[in-house]
């Protein structure tokens, strides 16, 4: 009856809940998968639980899943590869429904092989967009980039810098090429040296912010 399968008049299906809600019952998600084949789990993990791009995620993640009521399973997963691919392993014994892998998405052919031989999906939810045989969630870092960059000449500013990011990641260099795109498109001039790179926190972005104005 709790799995809402079986012949039960609406009546009876009345009284057991509220017999569930007086005794304080709590589903049991694992016995309930090895009966019915699902446990209404799905597993999360995300490379950088302090960084607010991922703690954004996780939150709207949570709430949407948690709205057709199922569960999450969060796992940090860190940018260690060996580190992510144990995480990984762990949820698929665990027997969740789902996998959701948020960043560090470079080994992705081999956690979706993985996923595919247990007969469970896997979604990538990444930054940048090399990522072509496997489902994927992401955004537009060019377009975002072209919206910023105009949205500061359309305030009247003309030196514009761009800060972040690493030469290696193909983040970034879909960013930067959104940046100097809008800026040819405006007809301002691009300098190489007000492109800097830059480690995503705080204490970094006001390092090389000073190094920049400086100049």
């Amino acid at each position: 009856m709790l799995s809402g399968k079986g012949r039960i008049s609406s009546a009876t299906g009345e009284r057991v809940n509220a017999a569930i809600e007086q005794l304080g019952f709590v589903r049991n998600r694992q016995a309930s998968a090895l009966r019915g084949g699902q446990s209404g789990v799905i597993g999360l993990i995300v490379r950088d639980l302090s960084a607010p791009f991922y703690a954004e995620l996780t939150a709207g993640l949570t709430e949407a899943l948690e709205a057709q009521g199922r569960m999450v399973f969060l796992l940090h997963g860190g940018q260690d590869g060996e580190q992510l691919s144990q995480r990984f392993a762990m949820l698929l014994n665990q027997g969740v429904d789902g996998v959701v892998i948020a960043g560090a998405a470079g080994s992705s052919d081999a956690l979706r092989e993985r996923a595919e031989e247990k007969g469970i999906p896997v979604v990538f939810a990444s930054r940048a967009s090399y990522l072509e045989e496997v489902d994927t969630v992401r955004p537009d870092n060019m377009q975002a980039a072209q919206l910023l960059t105009e949205h500061l000449i359309r305030l009247g500013h003309q030196r514009i810098a761009w800060l972040g990011g690493q030469s290696s990641s193909l983040t970034r260099a879909e960013r930067v090429g959104g940046y100097c795109a809008t800026l040819l498109k405006f007809g301002l001039p691009f300098h190489s040296d007000w492109v800097l790179e830059c480690a995503s926190s705080q204490k970094q972005g006001r390092r090389s912010h000073y190094r920049i104005t400086a100049a």
